[in-house]
């Protein structure tokens, strides 16, 4: 194999620069970016961040019982705090998503 002359290498360097600049221009922020393509996209986001801060706190807790033998105890415990965490979890990323909504 032979190499590519050095202008080439040059020029395709700087047209792979300006195609990640435009990437990163016509994605949202820089974070989030599956949620731009649509409303389908952020509910899913936030549908996925609450119930898995539910599921694994519960989880958690459900160990945490089975481990001490103390069983609702840990469980309910750790779902409320669950709850909690997935409903702090969506405002953040809400939070994020529409930064406007947000401004005090």
């Amino acid at each position: 194999m032979t190499e590519p002359n050095l202008p080439e290498k040059e020029e395709f360097k700087a047209r792979l620069e300006k195609a990640r600049q435009r990437q990163e221009e016509n994605s949202w922020d820089g974070s989030l970016r599956a949620e731009r393509a649509g409303a389908a996209g952020r509910a899913w986001r936030l549908s996925v961040e609450i119930i898995a801060a539910f599921l694994v706190c519960g989880w958690l807790g459900w160990l945490l019982d089975n481990w001490l033998d103390t069983r609702p105890v840990f469980l309910l415990v750790f779902v409320v705090l669950g709850m909690i965490v997935g409903v702090y979890n969506v405002f953040k990323v809400a939070k994020a998503m529409n930064p406007d909504d947000f401004k005090d």
